[in-house]
This record gives C-alpha cells, structure tokens and sequence, in this order.
C-alpha cells in the first residue's frame, strides 16, 4: 500500500500537483510583491502629496509675514525721503547748525531720538542726538542706487542696539561752508519687527530670520527655545538632511536669486519645514522655520496608520487565503468602497448645492448691483446732459441738478451697505459704548423718517412709551443706522394711503445695572412671502428680482442689520403677510448711565463766519473746486494747497494771526495730512499749537477719526462734504462775535 502511494506521489499526477502549487505560491509570492510594492509607492506618492500641499499652505502664510517687513522697509524708505527733503528745503548754511536741523527732522517725523543721521563726504556722520563720529564703513553707503538697507550697531553710541539703517543717497548734495553732505539715513531699532510677527500663528513655535544673499543673518525674531547657532543660517544648516524639496544647494540658490522655495528637513529636535521668501524692493530674504509636526497637525501619523494596515491586511489575505479568498474579500471591499462613495457623492452634491446657491446670491448680488449702481450713474449724467443743453433754462437747470443731487444719494447708500458688510465680515466694525438719551435718538430718528413722507401719502405714527432708563450707554451710531434701515424699508414697501406705527418701551425685566428695550416698526406694505421670511437677514437676499426697478437696493440693508443688533448684544425677529404688511421687533440690552447729565440740545445753525480766513490743503482738482466755491459763497477767504508740505510752509511763512483755521486732508503726496498737523503743531510759535485744525477727508471710519484727532487736529469731517455739517462745525471752532 505505500509502494503504490509513493507511486502516485511520483507519477505524472503528483508532478502537475506539484506544478499547480508551485504556480499558485508563485502566484502568491508576485501579488505579496506587488502588494508591497504598491504599499511603498502609495506611501511614498502620498508622502509627496501632503509635503507639496504643506508647502504651498506653508509659503502663502510665510510670504504674509514678509509682506510686513516688506511693508516696514517701504514706509522707513519714505520717511528716509521725506527727511532728505525737509533738509534740502532749508536755508542750512554752516555744519554747526546741522545737529540742530536734524533734531527739528525728527520731530517733524515723530521718530525716536537720534534716529535721523547725515553722512559727510569727509567721513563724518551727524546725528539727531547731536553726535558725531567718523563713520567706519564707506562701502556701506549707496552708490549708484538711492536707497540701501545696512543692519549694524552704531559703535559712537555706548549702548547701542542694533540697528536697520534706511540709507538715502541725497539726489544733490549739500554744501555747508567747505563740508559736503552726500547721504541721509533713519535708523530704526532691529525690534520694531519683532512685534509685527503673530507668534501665535504657528502655535508659537516658528523661527524666523531675515538673511542677506549669501545667508549672513540680519535679524532673527525672538521666539521660545533655541534653534540655529551662528551668524550664517544657511551654513548651520550643513549638519542636517533634507527631505523633500530639494537640498541645501537649492536653498542656498533660491536665497542668492531671491526666489519663493519651500523644503523639509530633519532637525535634532525632528521634522521641520523652512519657506524663503524674498522681500520686496531689498536684498533681503526671510527665512520661516516650523516644525513639521504643527503643518502636519496628524497627517503624518495617521498616513503611516493607514498604509501599515493596509499592508498588513493585504499580506494576510494574499498568504493566508489565497486567489479565491483574495477575489472574494476584493469583492467585498469593492462594495464597501462604492457604499462608502455613494455616501461621499451624497455630501458633496450637498455641499455642491450649497455652493451653487451661496454663487448663485452673489452672482444675482453682482448683476443687481451693475443695475443698480448704473441707474444713478445714469440719471446723473444724463441730467447733466439736459442741464448742459438748457443752460438759459434756468427751472429747468434747477430741477436737473435737484434730480442729480436725489441720485447721488441714492448712489451713495449703495457704496455705504457695499462698505459696511465688508466690514462687518472682516471684523473691523466695533460697538462703543457712550452715554446717549435713547428717547432722542428715537425722536431723531422719527423726524428723519419724516423727511423721506414729504409728498407721500403715508402716516407715521409713533408710540413711545415713558421709560425709567431712558440715559444708557450705548453706541448711538449705529443704532440709529439699525432704525433708519428699518424705518426705510418700511416707507419704501408701504403704498401711499398706508400707515407705519413706531413703537418704543422699557421691558419690565429691566434692572440692576442693565435696562433692556423693545423697538417695534409695523407697516401695512405690502409684506413677504412666508418663505423668504428665513432668508430676509442673508448678504445679497432679496424677494421677487422681477419688481427691482420698483424697489431698488443692494440686498444687504438688513444682514447689516441684524449683524449689528447682534453685535449691541441684542435680538431682531420679522413677522409679515404678503398684502398685510411687516412687522420688525428689536430687543435690546443697554448698560444704565448712573452719571446721566442733562445735555445741552446743540444749535442747529452756524455763526457769522464771513471774513474768516482759512489755508485750505486739497490735492485733488475738484475737491478744491467745491470746497473754495462753498467758503467763498459763505465769505470766508482761502488760501489753497496741493500738498501737506505746502500747507506746512505756508503756515510757517505766515504772520501770526494770518489764518483763523486750517481745513486739512489726510491723503495727500509729499506729506500726509497727519504729518503735515504734527509739523505745524510743532512750529515754535504761539498760534501753532491754539490754531484750530479741522480733517477734510473720504477717510470716515471711527479709526480714521482717532487717528485725525491723535495727530493734533481739533475736528473731522467727512467726504462727500456736507455744508450745513462744514459750517456747524466751522462756527463751533471758529465762531466770531
């Protein structure tokens, strides 16, 4: 019996047994391979995937950070020239009197003592302080260019820091009684980039340098920990392997010809990415440093995860089961795959959907803000036309320029809702809180409203119920904006014959510290359908597109809105029946003014201002058309300038007494409106720091109007101007007996 066993096992059909196991381990043996192989390749693609998408992330946030120094470098150019041209505008004759000069630069530019210095060709450096020294280093002044960068500690000083000199070439040089200036520089301490970086970006654990072209380290922000040694970065890099990117060669490369790189390393301390991003008009590159663990936030570990158990799965399947097993666990992952993917496909139409609406809203917004901005523009200059054709008409003048001033306005109100949702959504808007009398911000509101009925046949009722805490803290501006917006609507949707009800009380919850308000508008308009009620406080949402030139806007009037309420701390709800008309509740919260006292009502007209002299400084053509045919026509006398350097020497060069007042604009060449009131509150003459000084500007936020009111000025006013707003405020600091 195990002859003829052993006979079998060594016949014809043993052999083809032997055969088919030899393929079907052999068959095994290739899909392990190919297992593997396709593991080690997946990895590494995957690998390469996520550095490229790291890198790119990693640059766009690194080349943000440079465009500060960036920024820094261009503005200390500016004030490097600035100071260049306020000393070849003097009558500077003799090298004794140029400390003094410098020292009168400087604090015509608010910088830092010692920080303006002039280079003679003999070799001598003059500071603001009033030192002088010789200067070491020749070379390191620009030649055949105008502005240079040298980082170095000024050695005549005994505890100097370093320091960032904004060298300047003089474009003629000056002649002081045998010595000869040849370059200015504003010396700014290396530090005053370290708070421009948001060390927080990176959980607080980037490095950054800023490195010449040969990688010779210029400044290094502070940060926790340790990191490079020495002053070559790129040299102390030698020690460590790159990983992806490129080598240090092409570091060192991308730094010399001033090109964006990014590329991963491995550090002592692990994994770190490193960005090169050139700064622009300078010699300079920075160098950002983050570990790759934070740009991974995971990625690597779960990558890693993944692929080990795949392969391990894949391994077991292929030398455990087999082909048949292997196909049919093939199949039923397949199956998985495609459940897993009809799910995927689900959520993505769903958030396709909702991408598709969010464009299809802007899209609309786009299209219904050409229409709407294009039909002011229209009867704007088609008025003209008209007018312009019928000068020696002069009613019919009249009523094309009234036409034209009606769609200014309205042409404004858009730019406005356009400029506070962007606002709005970049965070920039802040709610004050100052004593106000809410029962006259609601008067005040009303007869406004009032305004917008004449020649309506619309009735404005208001029922305003006695409030215990009518003075609260609050912000009055926008607040009343919140109401407008409201009342508008409410007169714009409301046909003649209707009637709009203005309701105001105090809840009973009110006290403690806190009162809290409910301000109703009720309309008989011609309200909404019930569902675009969700939608009426959505950026660009607006019902029935058809009936626009009927009803025109932007669609943002009520996101802005709600976001303000919002932001007051409080809440608006809409009620509405299409043909009934709406009705809009606002509650509000409102800390009580414990030091209430009683204020006086300002007058609502302006003094005798005939005879008033003013130095006007305007850099725009046709503003200062308007602005000398509006004071002429009032009597007062101008004397108008293109620049805040002209306005400067114009007051300087004036006898005391000269002017009354100085009407300013803030973005001016040469020298802004904020330096140019710094420099004449600066004047050593007693009517410098008394005259009043009063912002004319298209800057109109709250932050516009400190700044204004920092630099020395007594009073802003916006563009487009107002005149009666002009003339109050003119009256108020100007006012004659």
């Amino acid at each position: 019996m195990s002859v003829r066993k052993k006979q079998d096992q060594d016949g014809p059909r043993g052999v083809s047994r032997r055969r088919e196991r030899a393929v079907l381990l052999g068959v095994v043996a290739l899909l392990a391979a190919a297992a593997v192989a396709g593991m080690l390749i997946y990895y590494n693609y995957m690998d390469d995937a996520l550095f490229q998408e790291r890198n790119e992330h990693f640059i766009e946030i690194a080349g943000k950070e440079t465009q500060v120094i960036s920024s820094a470098v261009q503005h200390h150019r500016t004030i490097s020239g600035a100071a260049e041209r306020l000393l070849t505008r003097t009558a500077l004759r003799t090298a004794d009197a140029l400390p003094f000069q410098l020292k009168a630069i400087q604090r015509c530019l608010d910088l830092p003592r010692g920080a303006v210095l002039a280079f003679a060709a003999d070799g001598m450096v003059y500071a603001s302080d009033g030192a002088a020294a010789p200067w070491p280093d020749a070379s390191s002044l620009p030649g055949s260019e105008a502005h240079r960068e040298v980082v170095m500690t000024l050695d005549y000083r005994a505890d100097s820091p370093r320091c960032i000199l904004f060298l300047k070439r003089l474009t003629i040089p000056m002649d002081l009684d045998g010595t000869q200036l040849t370059h200015m520089a504003v010396a700014v301490d290396e530090a005053v980039f370290q708070n421009a970086f948001d060390s927080d970006i990176f959980q607080g654990r980037s490095h950054v340098y800023v490195v010449d072209a040969g990688g010779r380290q210029l400044y290094r922000h502070i940060c926790p920990g340790g990191f490079l040694k020495g002053e070559n970065v790129l040299d102390a890099l030698e020690d460590f392997p790159f990983l992806h990117g490129g080598g240090l060669p092409d570091l060192r490369e991308a730094v010399a010809d001033r090109r964006t790189a990014g590329f991963e390393f491995a550090h002592t301390a692990g994994g770190y990415y490193v960005a090169a991003t050139p700064v622009s008009g300078s010699g300079w590159t920075v160098l950002t440093f983050v570990p790759t663990e934070v740009l991974g936030a995971g990625t690597s570990a779960f990558l890693n995860t993944t692929v080990a158990y795949v392969a391990v799965i894949g391994a077991v399947v292929v030398l455990m089961v087999g082909l048949l097993l292997f196909a049919y666990f093939s199949r039923r992952r397949d199956l998985l795959v495609i459940e897993h993917q009809r799910e995927a496909n689900t959520l993505l139409r769903d958030a396709a959907d909702a991408a598709n609406a969010a464009n299809t809203a802007k899209s609309d917004f786009l299209s219904h803000m050409s229409h709407d901005i294009r039909t002011p523009i229209n009867g704007i200059v088609g008025m003209t036309d008209i007018a312009l054709k019928n000068l020696e008409d002069p009613a019919r003048v009249r009523d094309c320029l009234e036409k034209i001033s009606g769609a200014s306005g309205h042409l404004l109100s858009l730019v406005n809702d356009v400029l506070d949702m962007s606002r709005i959504e970049s965070g920039k808007t802040r709610i004050s809180s100052k004593p106000m009398d809410l029962r006259q911000v609601l008067d005040n509101c009303a007869s406004i409203v009032c305004g917008q009925l004449q020649g309506r046949d619309l009735a404005l009722v208001e029922e305003f119920q006695p409030m215990d805490h009518a003075r609260v803290l609050g912000d009055e501006l926008h607040l009343r904006q919140v109401l407008i917006n409201i009342l508008g609507n409410a007169v714009k949707f409301t046909p003649d014959g209707g009637k709009i009800v203005f309701r105001a009380s105090e809840l009973p919850d009110s006290g403690g510290e806190t009162a809290r308000f409910r301000l109703e508008v009720e309309d008989t308009g011609v309200g909404m359908q019930p569902e675009f009620l969700p939608h009426i406080f959505e950026a660009f949402s607006q019902e029935d597109g058809g009936t626009r030139s009927r009803y025109q806007g932007t669609g943002l009037g009520m996101a802005i809105t709600k976001q303000f309420v919002e932001l007051m701390g409080g809440t608006i709800q809409v009620e509405s029946r299409p043909g009934k008309g709406s009705r809009f509740t606002v509650e509000l919260p409102a800390p009580i003014d414990r030091e209430a006292r009683p204020r006086e009502v300002a007058a609502q007209h302006h003094g005798n201002l005939r005879g008033l002299r003013l130095l006007v400084a305007e850099d725009n053509e046709l503003n200062m058309e308007i602005a000398l045919y509006l004071l002429a026509d009032e009597g007062i006398e101008t004397t108008p300038v293109t620049d805040g350097q002209a306005a400067v020497d114009a007051f300087a060069a004036a006898p005391p007494g000269t002017f009354d007042g100085v009407l300013m604009d803030v973005m001016m060449p040469v020298l802004d409106g904020l330096a140019a009131t710094r420099a004449i509150r600066a004047l050593p003459r007693a009517d410098a720091a008394a005259i009043p000084i009063i912002a004319m500007t298209a800057n109109a936020y709250d932050e516009d109007k400190r700044r204004c009111l920092e630099a020395g000025m007594n009073a802003h006013v916006a563009k487009p101007i107002n005149l009666e707003v002009l003339l109050q405020v003119l009256s108020h600091y100007l006012r004659r007996t």
